[in-house]
């Protein structure tokens, strides 16, 4: 049930990679996925870095350490934005990424 006096109206969302000059930026890591001899994860992890080549001398130094760690999986972060009505091309940026204060 709607409270008197409010309006309510259906607002379209768009999801898309944050490319705003104020955008974080996009961060890479690598984490080790070969099992160990009690069936874990070995779970290692690179340093995160804004150089996505960075993570990978790091795999080949966890694997000049641990012979037979040769599984990994790369972990990326991009930041996104979510924007409602038209789109950051029609409309003004106060209806922007609603919801962090900018």
């Amino acid at each position: 049930m709607t409270a008197p006096g409010r309006v309510l109206r259906l607002v379209e969302w768009t999801l898309r990679p944050d490319m705003d000059a104020d955008a974080p930026p996009t961060t890479y890591a690598l984490r080790c996925l070969t099992l160990t001899e009690d069936d874990a994860e070995c779970g290692a992890l690179s340093d995160t870095t804004l150089d996505p080549t960075e993570p990978q001398d790091w795999a080949f130094d966890h694997l000049r350490r641990h012979p037979g760690h040769t599984s990994f999986a790369e972990l990326i972060e991009r930041p996104w934005v979510m924007w409602h009505g038209l789109g950051p091309q029609q409309n003004d940026h106060s209806e922007r990424k609603e919801g962090n204060g900018t």
